[in-house]
């Protein structure tokens, strides 16, 4: 005698059938409204386009600087000329001695020691500062003065008098070439 076979209902691979049908639909809606919603959270071409931006910096004399925005902030790239570089060695200007202690080889790449790159606000208060130019006040160690509160910071950004307690931020940069600076 023949085993009997399990048998489905009638309607029981209708069924089957049915389910898969409405998960794989449901699957494909989820995605559906899935897909902008995290393609909205990625970056637009603007946004990417800020990230970084290379700046030529075989314009800028010898004691002068360049101001470009970046990220919403100013950026200062000063030129620093034979005696600025001279004069805040840390044979004369003694780090430890300093508001926010800092020595010279961490204020320039080690590359470049003529070029020093910070953002150009007050740390104090925020506001933008003086001394791009020679012609700008630029205090009594030759490098930025705020015009807000009186903060004095030297050539390569430390700050040596005022209210200010900390030097000017480094952002992340790069040397391409010599003549060229990668911001980001």
């Amino acid at each position: 005698m023949a085993e009997p076979t399990a048998s489905h209902a009638p309607g029981e691979s209708r069924r089957d059938f049915l389910t898969i049908l409405a998960a794989a639909t449901g699957a494909v809606a989820a995605g559906a409204i899935l897909w902008p919603v995290v393609d909205a959270l990625n970056p637009d071409q603007a946004a990417e386009g800020t990230g970084q931006l290379i700046v030529n910096v075989s314009d800028i004399a010898e004691n002068t600087a360049k101001t470009v925005q970046w990220g919403g902030l100013p950026v200062t790239i000063r030129r620093l000329s034979a005696a600025d570089i001279a004069a805040n060695q840390d044979e004369l200007v003694v780090p430890s001695t300093l508001p926010a202690p800092a020595d010279f080889a961490s204020r320039v790449n080690a590359g470049y020691p003529s070029f020093v790159v910070v953002v150009g606000l007050n740390t104090a208060t925020p506001c933008a500062l003086e001394g791009d130019s020679p012609s700008e006040p630029r205090g009594d160690y030759n490098g930025w003065v705020c015009p807000c509160d009186g903060s004095q910071y030297d050539p390569l950004g430390r700050v040596r008098k005022g209210p200010a307690k900390r030097n000017l931020a480094i952002p992340r940069y790069t040397f391409i070439n010599p003549s060229q600076i990668r911001l980001g």
